[in-house]
């Protein structure tokens, strides 16, 4: 930068290569300089991260825009979505690098110009409640021939009250369970919600040794906050196992406790999605194949009939 002489005096703006612009009363100019490489490896990394975080964000808001403990609003969950998945990229990208292991060990990314949304561990809520552990497992019963994936989590016992203790949670608490499932080319984002608060036929408390599912298997909770979307709800051993709406293959899966605080706040549990990376298939990118693929330029089709430079 350059303080300007007597007769360049007030010029602001633009002029060739330079920018004049006023600061405490003198007029600066600053010499304009493109970067010699505008798209270095880092910077397409960045462009790949931020890519993946949005498109997430996007299929996963109707959950996420508000599953982040002391975050008031949408747009304040939005950007916190936001600011620690990039982080845990970044750092888990780093990691892997530093390790050796290199970006070709890091999977669940699209390249730049991928239309198409594969799921990568997304943190999905974050808060002081206890966290519930889940995990995915190939289970042959689900379907008629091919094996499926389910999601299950560690609950002994099929009361109310084995899922408290085993949980460290409390009578009231609502789980909500996240799934990603995959429907032939494409991933599906699908919720239930489960109240711990067993209810009576009237409406009244009723003990927590009911259990969970009846004998015909539906859920004697009548609250009106639990949205039952279970396809496969099924004890086995000390597992209880679900896949949720139109019971799919499932890819991803998490659990969020929330509980209505006294002062009115709502308290949530830390939630990041857990992976089934066999079941993404050929969809299965590296975030290295993701990287290299953002530098390509798409083939312009110079036989369609909308391609300006054919003359007829």
């Amino acid at each position: 930068m350059a303080e300007m002489t007597k007769n360049m005096y007030g010029a602001i703006g633009k002029v060739g290569n330079m920018t004049y612009y006023q600061r405490l009363g003198k007029t600066i100019a600053r010499t304009n300089t493109k970067p010699k490489n505008p798209k270095t490896e880092d910077q397409s990394l960045h462009r790949v991260l931020v890519k993946t975080v949005n498109k997430s964000y996007s299929r996963l808001k109707e959950i996420c825009n508000h599953s982040f403990e002391d975050y008031n609003n949408a747009f304040e969950c939005m950007n916190k979505f936001k600011k620690v998945n990039l982080k845990y990229l970044r750092e888990h990208a780093t990691t892997l690098v530093a390790s050796g292991q290199g970006l070709d060990q890091f999977y669940q990314f699209t390249p730049i110009k991928d239309r198409k949304w594969t799921p990568f561990a997304a943190i999905i809520s974050e808060g002081h409640l206890p966290e519930v552990a889940v995990s995915i497992k190939s289970n042959p019963s689900t379907g008629s021939g091919a094996e499926k994936s389910v999601a299950h989590v560690n609950a002994p016992g099929q009361t109310y009250a084995d899922f408290i203790t085993a949980w460290g949670l409390q009578r009231g608490d609502m789980v909500t369970f996240v799934t990603v499932q995959k429907h032939e080319d494409d991933y599906e984002v699908e919720v239930a919600r489960l109240v711990l608060d067993p209810r009576n036929a009237d409406g009244s408390g009723a003990p927590m040794t009911t259990e969970i599912v009846d004998g015909q298997g539906g859920f004697p909770c009548s609250n009106r906050k639990n949205e039952l979307n279970f396809s496969i709800c099924e004890f086995d051993a000390d597992h209880f196992n679900f896949v949720l709406g139109r019971g799919g293959d499932v890819v991803a899966a998490g659990i969020i406790v929330s509980r209505e605080a006294v002062s009115g706040n709502w308290l949530r549990s830390n939630c990041q999605l857990v992976l089934n990376e066999s079941a993404f298939g050929p969809d299965l990118c590296s975030l290295a194949k993701a990287v290299e693929d953002s530098y390509k330029t798409s083939v312009i089709t110079v036989e369609s009939e909308y391609y300006l430079n054919n003359a007829g």
